[in-house]
């Protein structure tokens, strides 16, 4: 069985956040998805690219982290296009390409843009933002690491989703990013009563149409920090729409991974009908045959 390993949202190798990708995996169990996911144990997701089983959908995926599945994620999508083109399963020519994925929040639209017969960028679509207060937004600062002082006075941690749930806590600085000192058991307490927060994302602005962020995940997701997260990304743009400070252009770049050397960039805008769009770029960084 064919698997890739592709780093998502940069344009050059040993930098943006790596997802394994399973191109045919139809054959599999829950149970064999997760093995593998497992045995990728220094990547935070694998998707698993599988014939959908409903009618309005092209492709089905499906995201194991290495100790459980997840509803929704943006750098293994991207990463799972990016692979159906460079298998010639995806082509075009100075076009844009949809692709109806099946996902388990529901069948999202994916765009694949060709310059030439050469894929440029990817295209995800998610949920139409939702927002609500973080009941243990007191708590931010202590979750960490950082003095009150540190948080942004004009905007207020809050919680938002685009399909996964975050926590959003807004600094005044970015240089506040390098000294972050993450108490991750401590998370959950931004939000106790939901247990689909998937973490906590801490960002500054550089410019108003740049930000900069790290994001921490609930010890049960198995992935400490992530490089440069798609679903928090969208959700981001979700929380800054709500907030009035979605760039004026429309288009946020949302910066991620720089603290970790794995530095990436997500493209996030709103489309036309209120769902939330992020978009980047992968490079694949191996290929090789599964042997079980």
């Amino acid at each position: 069985m064919e698997i890739w390993r592709v780093n998502s949202f940069t344009d050059q190798p040993f930098t943006g956040n790596p997802a394994g990708v399973v191109p045919d995996a139809d054959s599999l169990s829950d149970e064999s998805m997760q093995l593998i996911a497992a045995e990728l144990n220094d990547v935070s997701e694998t998707a698993f690219i599988c014939r959908p089983s409903v009618d309005d959908a092209d492709i089905r995926l499906r995201y194991f982290t290495s100790t459980t599945e997840v509803d929704l994620c943006g750098h293994a999508t991207i990463a799972a296009l990016y692979t159906l083109a460079w298998l010639g399963r995806q082509k075009g020519r100075d076009e844009t390409r949809i692709v109806r994925a099946q996902t388990p929040v529901g069948v999202l639209e994916l765009g694949l843009r060709f310059a030439g017969d050469e894929l440029q960028e990817a295209v995800m679509e998610q949920l139409a933002p939702e927002h609500a207060p973080a009941p243990g937004a007191k708590f931010a600062a202590e979750v960490l690491g950082l003095p009150e002082s540190a948080l942004a006075a004009d905007l207020g941690v809050a919680c938002a989703s685009t399909g996964i749930w975050a926590c959003f806590v807004p600094l005044n600085d970015v240089s506040h990013l390098a000294r972050l000192q993450i108490r991750h058991d401590w998370i959950q307490a931004l939000w106790p009563e939901n247990d689909e927060l998937s973490g906590v994302y801490a960002f500054a602005f550089i410019d108003e149409s740049t930000t900069q962020g790290r994001f921490f995940s609930l010890p049960r997701y198995g992935i400490p920090e992530d490089p440069v997260t798609g679903t928090a990304s969208g959700a981001l743009g979700g929380y800054l729409i709500a907030n009035g400070r979605m760039p004026k252009s429309g288009v946020l770049t949302a910066r991620q991974g720089f603290e970790m050397g794995r530095g990436g960039q997500v493209m996030v805008a709103q489309n036309p009908n209120g769902r939330m769009r992020i978009g980047g770029h992968a490079v694949p960084i191996f290929r090789g045959e599964l042997m079980v």
